[in-house]
């Protein structure tokens, strides 16, 4: 999907900073600017500042870097044009025709059918919260530790034992029944007209993507009756191989620890995150799929399996490996103690037992190893059954240093040859030993994301890199973008093909290209730069000391400074350069090269006598 220039710019100017990413951390005002503490590394002390002048942010601990686009990206772990209708939506604007994929039909039937998701999702959360607290809900939630403010925060909700209450509901919303009937909500009876609700009886737990739409629901009973759980069918907007339960609230700390921590179902989701562990996402009571995995690698590289220790949990785990090694992923499991879900473990043994777990976690394939070897005879037969076994496995390891780590422990488990285990695999795998392993989808990085949310003259977009700039251009750069009086100073002093270092020059011919002729406000120069420069970093360090502490005269003296070391190290390159040339040169040549030799000789003695 993409969108032209216009409406980016449009959905931009319409998206605050601050009050984008203060929905989602505290900010306080310091400055001329807000700080708090970043929300992509742990800390205890606020390096995270924003402008909201230069609509951009800037952490002085981890160099995180970006405009607002970039924020939502990299803490939400979205695409770009899932970003742009994110905050398109959160600003009202609607959606251009022409941007939309599919027929208009079908976008307004899936903008329909998420409405009527939110509706039944605001019906459930009132159903629960009227009900008083020795009611068979909440006597179900409160053996789960879940209290009235908690099951508020996670939307959670109650399908009364009723037939009709939900489809009612709908009518009186005026919510077409067919639409709803689309995604498991209600059903068409058999025989005269009308429709009947589908989940009846449950604790509902709405089901809720990074961008804040209802995607489904899963409901559990409360009695013995079967289903235990039931989960809304696969529809236009909902396929549960593609979602987890529990993302829209995990990924920024999924992306902070870059670990994702992996368990089954709702109730083990909510029971962790009770207790103080955020990164966790669940899956929606299904098989783990490959869609899972991809949509894991956008927030990190780590993943710990935590299924329950009975058999069928354990099947679970051994089952999901295969799937995160194909990914480029680092799998790691938790054995539980057999019979126990996440849930009962924290119960019985309480949230530090399972923290300490969680810190010891060994990989899982060498946990699945241990399963294999564990009671066996040490037969050959035996091991070569063993090793048939584990070779899938092995083979779906897409980092080749890590597969040969893993074939020498299998093979000291096993008490074999480490030859012997790579004899096991398929012959096409040990030509692809010398390869390189297929990169990890990388998490969102704002820093080389292309230069979405400003529109810019030129359409054929290439990133500059700055790497290991002389400090005083640096500055200057950083100083230009401070203020509009500061920038046309330095562009009017000529000094921009003096500089000695081609990124930073670069850099300010873009921005004289886009300042100069019209393209770009000055307050949108920053938000540009942190898309077209790499690292982004090189431009935002104007927000924090020594730049934020200037006033006019001194920021005024720190320009001509810089300026004036620009030039001079400008004369000595020259001078170096053409000193270079008068040892090759002879006759004419040589008397041309030293003329001009002492030309700029002469000219930084008066340069430096004037300043």
């Amino acid at each position: 999907m993409k969108f032209d220039q216009d409406f980016i710019e449009k959905v931009r100017e319409a998206s605050n900073i601050i009050d984008v990413i203060g929905a989602h951390i505290e900010l306080r005002r310091s400055g001329g600017g807000f700080v708090g503490l970043c929300p992509f590394h742990g800390e205890k002390t606020a390096s995270f500042s924003v402008s909201e002048d230069k609509q951009v942010y800037h952490c002085f601990g981890c160099k995180a870097s970006g405009n607002v686009y970039g924020f939502v990206q990299q803490y939400q772990g979205l695409t770009f044009p899932e970003t742009v209708e994110f905050l398109a939506r959160r600003a009202g604007i609607p959606i251009p025709e022409k941007s939309k994929q599919g027929s208009d039909e079908d976008k307004e039937k899936k903008t329909t059918l998420y409405r009527i998701n939110e509706v039944a999702a605001k019906f459930f959360q009132y159903e629960l919260q009227k009900l008083k607290d020795d009611s068979a809900p909440w006597q179900y939630l409160k053996t789960r530790g879940i209290t009235r403010e908690f099951a508020e925060k996670h939307r959670l909700g109650f399908a009364p034992d009723s037939w009709s209450s939900l489809s009612a509901f709908f009518d009186t919303k005026r919510a077409p029944l067919y639409l709803a009937a689309t995604l498991g909500l209600v059903k068409a009876r058999n025989s005269g007209q009308g429709y009947y609700d589908l989940f009846r009886n449950r604790i509902i737990f709405p089901i809720y993507s990074p961008t804040e739409q209802c995607l489904g629901f899963g409901g559990r009973v409360l009695d013995a009756s079967m289903p235990k759980y039931l989960n809304s069918p696969d529809s236009p907007i909902f396929h549960k191989g593609h979602v987890f339960y529990g993302l829209d609230k995990a990924a920024k700390h999924i992306r902070t620890a870059d670990t994702a921590i992996l368990v089954e179902g709702y109730t083990d989701w909510l029971a962790l995150e009770k207790a103080g562990f955020l990164n966790v996402v669940a899956t929606l009571g299904t098989a783990f799929t490959h869609n899972h995995a991809r949509l894991l690698t956008r927030y990190c590289a780590n993943v710990i399996v935590l299924f329950d220790g009975d058999e069928a949990g354990q099947l679970a785990a051994r089952r999901s490996l295969s799937i995160l090694l194909e990914a480029g992923l680092y799998p790691k499991g938790i054995t539980l103690p057999f019979e126990l879900d996440p849930d009962e473990f924290i119960e019985e043994h309480g949230a530090q037992a399972l923290k300490h777990s969680i810190e010891k976690a060994q990989d899982l394939y060498d946990l699945i190893v241990e399963q294999e070897v564990r009671g066996h005879s040490g037969e050959p037969s035996e091991k070569i059954q063993i090793l048939d076994r584990l070779a899938p496995l092995l083979e779906a390891v897409q980092d080749v240093r890590l597969r040969e780590l893993y074939i020498q422990n299998t093979a000291q488990f096993l008490n074999i040859d480490a030859k012997l285990v790579r004899a096991s695999l398929r012959a096409e795998h040990h030509s692809s030993a010398s390869k390189p392993p297929p990169q990890r989808q990388p998490a969102p990085q704002t820093s080389v994301q292309p230069p979405q949310g400003v529109a810019v003259p030129d359409q054929k977009i290439e990133i500059i890199e700055v790497l290991r700039p002389p400090r005083v251009e640096q500055d200057l750069l950083n100083l230009s973008l401070m203020k509009e009086t500061y920038l046309e100073e330095i562009l009017g002093s000529g000094i921009v093909p003096k500089l000695l270092h081609r990124g930073v020059q670069q850099v300010l011919e873009l921005v004289q290209e886009a300042y100069g002729q019209g393209h770009c406000k000055f307050d949108n120069l920053t938000s540009l730069l942190v898309t077209r420069v790499k690292p982004a970093e090189i431009v935002t360090l104007q927000l924090g000391e020594p730049f934020s502490s200037l006033t006019d005269e001194t920021a005024r003296k720190f320009i001509h400074d810089c300026l004036r070391r620009i030039e001079e190290n400008h004369r000595k390159a020259q001078a170096k350069a053409l000193m270079s040339n008068l040892r090759g040169a002879q006759g004419e040549n040589k008397t041309e090269a030293m003329e001009q030799f002492m030309n700029i000789q002469r000219s930084r003695r008066q340069h430096n006598q004037e300043n």
